[in-house]
């Protein structure tokens, strides 16, 4: 069975292809014409795609070069006429998988496609197992050397090849969004969609509906996300602050793989895998009722700890190393290093908002640094309470001539200039509140009067 793409311009050929496939087993897609076909391929993932060759607005031969640019892993099945052969030779020479000439009997095309599809699952678990002969170099965007996170990343190497529902434990900005996107670009799904839902990003009233999708009394229907990821992989973030009901979503999915539209019987069926992320103790909020005994035991296939970065201190110069080089490629500047008291300063700080927090810290500190080394006096460092709000403070700028307050200011505007003025995009990067940005820029007249014809 495989997810096929049937592209011919006469739609009772269509139709007649759609029904023979479905009955055996695969998932059917119909396109009236080429361009339509990739409009679609750009959309999902496909296994194969059985095309026409002979069509008016675009030929089979024509798709088939499209295809193999922007889709190579899809296999391409072409139908010509007997008259037709020798451009399907060429099509063959072009890298279609073969061709079926019409009128054709149901049982050649079904084989045909069966070895399409056969080859197309041996490419990509060769593809999978060259790629995982060194597990460790798949995982490059994990950094750091310390005992705890070589366990993690251990850990991930061992689940992500499986389908077993993850559930990534850690505090905020210990990169539990990090974890899950390695788990699916190390597993079979990494094809296909990797998806993100935070429970505290979207509204509650909002997140069911948004996950499972609904059918109004009118006819009127959306996609959930669940439907949107089939085949790929789910991360559900703060998975502790669900509701009863999306809990009760969640369970189904897990354990009938299917999900039911709000307003409609139907059952669909699914093939998500779901990676749940939380700062919470989920067994304590079992204990407390306010979380589902049998949802948590599901999830609990495979669990992963993350580590606070106190608990990870020889990898805190590491991702300072690794965040330097970052931001210095992204503002054009040279390479920094970090002078021996700005490296202590940096083993000495507490961390509270984890690596997230020191990203940001680095970030702030290259964007106002000018030379190559890093000293204490540039470190701009933030405060940051354990449940992920900001408070922007400047630790140690000992510039005699410009006080603190104009030092951050200074760098406040900066980034709003960067950013174009938009106020929300860089209270988002400074981590602090829209209103606190607001407030901090009307304490200098020059700025704020500068700000109020600019400014979003």
């Amino acid at each position: 069975m495989g997810k096929v793409l049937v592209v011919d311009d006469d739609s009772s050929v269509r139709q007649a292809l759609a029904i023979l496939l479905e009955r055996h087993g695969d998932s059917v897609n119909e396109a009236a014409s080429g361009s339509a076909a990739i409009e679609i391929l750009g959309s999902d993932n496909f296994d194969a795609v059985i095309t026409d060759l002979r069509m008016e607005e675009m030929s089979g031969l024509d798709l088939l070069q499209k295809i193999r640019v922007n889709f190579p892993e899809v296999e391409v099945i072409l139908l010509t006429a007997y008259g037709s052969i020798q451009n399907a030779v060429e099509a063959m020479r072009a890298g279609a998988f073969d061709y079926v000439t019409k009128p054709f009997k149901n049982d050649e095309l079904l084989v045909v496609l069966e070895k399409a599809l056969e080859r197309r699952k041996l490419v990509s678990e060769v593809k999978f197992l060259r790629e995982m002969v060194d597990y460790k170099n798949n995982f490059g965007t994990i950094v750091g050397q310390s005992r705890a996170i070589r366990k993690v990343i251990d850990q991930i190497a061992k689940v992500a090849p499986t389908d077993t529902p993850v559930l990534i434990n850690g505090a905020y900005g210990t990169g539990k969004g990090l974890m899950a996107n390695s788990i699916h670009c190390n597993s079979l799904r990494r094809a296909s969609r990797f998806v993100k839902i935070s429970t505290r990003m979207t509204p509650e009233n909002d997140l069911e509906r948004q996950l499972v999708g609904y059918v109004s009394e009118k006819g009127r229907s959306s996609v959930g996300t669940i439907e949107l990821v089939d085949r790929g992989t789910l991360l559900i973030d703060d998975v502790g602050d669900l509701s009863k009901s999306v809990q009760d979503r969640l369970l189904q999915l897990l354990t009938n793989g299917t999900v039911s539209p709000i307003g409609s019987s139907e059952d669909k069926k699914i093939d998500v895998r779901v990676v749940a992320a939380t700062r919470h103790r989920l067994a304590r909020l079992v204990e407390e009722g306010r979380f589902s005994k049998d949802l948590y035991a599901t999830l609990s296939g495979a669990v992963i700890e993350l580590p606070r970065l106190r608990d990870r201190g020889e990898d805190i110069l590491i991702l300072a190393e690794h965040f330097a080089k970052k931001y210095t490629r992204e503002f054009g500047k040279r390479m920094m290093t970090f002078a021996p008291e700005a490296a202590r300063a940096l083993l000495q700080h507490p961390w509270e908002g984890e690596v997230r927090e020191l990203e940001n810290a680095i970030r702030r500190t290259v964007a106002m640094t000018n030379s190559d080394q890093v000293r204490t006096e540039n470190l701009i460092l933030v405060s940051a309470s354990i449940e992920g709000t900001h408070t922007l403070q400047i630790k140690s700028l000992s510039d005699g001539n410009i006080s603190l307050e104009e030092k951050e200011l200074e760098y406040i505007v900066s980034r709003l200039r960067e950013n174009g003025w938009n106020c929300t995009k860089t209270a988002k990067e400074l981590g602090i509140g829209r209103t606190t940005l607001w407030r901090k820029m009307k304490k200098v007249k020059e700025a704020d009067a500068m700000l109020s014809g600019s400014a979003e």
